[in-house]
């Protein structure tokens, strides 16, 4: 079991307050040769799900088109050269992605998304019996391989139980402090 956590732009755990000299830097699993080739690897699901939240949200599509135009603009004027290099391949509209391997999700909400934002989920592999439930609106969907299920995480209590298999979780979420940042 395991969860890494993608992004070409965000802050360190702890480290979100600008005021106190943070500054976002791109996450420690996109450092280094292979991280470029990382992001190019994921540019298909990132555009479907892009299109998705479009479809779904198209004010907060639009917001966050603002902010990774912003950030990259920013990343090149403060001369962060790997930061600017995977904004311009991360074709994502999300802030970044988690990708969760074998792991139950006990009931909990991400109170570091935005409270209007709409995070993806897409579940692969071979399992039985996976489901998402989202406590406080009294919902259990079943979480078979392929389904794709989006709400806001801040706002959504949620948790998976899974069977037996093998099962990874694509999240891919957006970050309030990444958009104040950018101021979007």
């Amino acid at each position: 079991p395991g969860c890494i956590n993608i992004s070409p732009c965000w802050f360190q755990q702890g480290h979100e307050n600008p005021l106190e000299g943070f500054r976002p830097e791109v996450s420690a699993t996109l450092k280094g040769d292979s991280g470029l080739s990382s992001i190019i690897d994921m540019q298909c699901p990132a555009l479907l799900l892009s299109a998705a939240l479009r479809v779904m949200h198209l004010q907060l599509y639009w917001a966050s088109m603002s902010t990774h135009v912003g950030l990259r603009h920013w990343a090149a004027v403060q001369g962060q050269d790997q930061m600017y290099q995977s904004l311009q391949h991360w074709v994502s509209v999300y802030s970044g992605a988690s990708i969760v391997c074998n792991r139950h999700s006990p009931n909990h909400q991400d109170p570091k998304c935005p409270p209007e934002g709409f995070d993806i989920l897409t579940c692969i592999g071979s399992y039985n019996h996976a489901v998402i439930n989202l406590t406080n609106l009294g919902i259990d969907l079943v979480y078979n391989p392929g389904v794709m299920v989006s709400y806001s995480s801040w706002l959504v209590r949620h948790s998976v139980r899974v069977g037996e298999g093998d099962r990874i979780v694509w999240a891919w979420f957006m970050r309030d402090s990444v958009h104040n940042y950018a101021r979007t």
